[in-house]
């Protein structure tokens, strides 16, 4: 008995594991290094299965050269979108870091082996948290909701739009510095003012050694601040991925 495929079903298979590919090796919570590559790729191609009634049907009789191309722009676009996760999803981190700046926790910066960077010790803190978040809210459905919804403006074969992705890439990165700012502000704020009353108590007592307790009660306002901090991530990380969900629906090709 021979079990026979249209190539057009084959053609749907190849480009929509492309783009789930690229969209994967960029995109939270997927882009871990803690997740085996054969992982990834099983989810890849798990998505491209399921999304597979969303892709057939536009597509034209495949070729080698159209298959080629199509695969080249559709990890491009799966990259594109992952990307744009990427930005919006960092804005968690970036907020960790202002703090963990102002905190004084940055002058020992700690090594993370899923990235292979270094980064800082709060940063890394609200990156996990807000990972964490991410499962136990669901979230990540809803960005592969967002990734599913993406073929209906980008439909494979489209073409690539540069111009809305740079649109989309510089309103992502603005939201980003935004919302770190908004996340790490309050306590920002109240860190530069113990600066400002260490400095004054230094002066008004010059004897004083100000760095002997300076630092320490720095430390302890920053750990007490990120307890009373913690309660405001859900709320601030649901924001950050329903305007990823929406930056990816609202690309279209020309």
């Amino acid at each position: 008995m021979d079990l026979e495929v249209p190539a057009v079903t084959l053609a749907a298979l190849l480009l929509g594991t492309a783009r789930a590919a690229g969209f994967i090796l960029l995109s939270p919570p997927f882009n871990s290094r803690s997740i085996p590559a054969p992982v990834k790729g099983a989810f890849a191609l798990a998505l491209s299965v399921a999304l597979m009634t969303r892709i057939a049907p536009d597509l034209p009789d495949p070729t080698a050269g159209f298959l080629v191309v199509g695969a080249v722009t559709e990890v491009v676009i799966g990259a594109a979108l992952g990307f744009v996760v990427q930005v919006l999803f960092a804005a968690v981190q970036y907020a960790g870091d202002l703090i963990d700046l102002t905190g004084g926790f940055s002058l020992q910066p700690a090594y993370d082996p899923l990235s292979m960077t270094t980064s800082s010790s709060v940063g890394r803190l609200y990156y996990l948290l807000a990972t964490t978040l991410l499962f136990t809210s669901g979230g990540h459905l809803l960005i592969v909701r967002g990734f599913a919804t993406s073929y209906e403006g980008l439909p494979v074969g489209g073409g690539f739009p540069v111009d809305d992705v740079a649109q989309v890439l510089l309103t992502a990165f603005t939201m980003m510095f935004l919302a770190a700012l908004q996340i790490a502000g309050p306590m920002v704020a109240v860190l530069l003012l113990a600066d400002v009353a260490l400095a004054l108590l230094s002066r008004a007592a010059p004897a004083l050694n100000i760095f002997a307790f300076g630092f320490p009660v720095k430390i302890m306002l920053t750990l007490t601040l990120l307890g009373l901090t913690f309660p405001l991530l859900p709320s601030a990380l649901d924001a950050l991925l329903e305007n990823a969900a929406r930056a990816m629906v609202s690309l279209r090709s020309g």
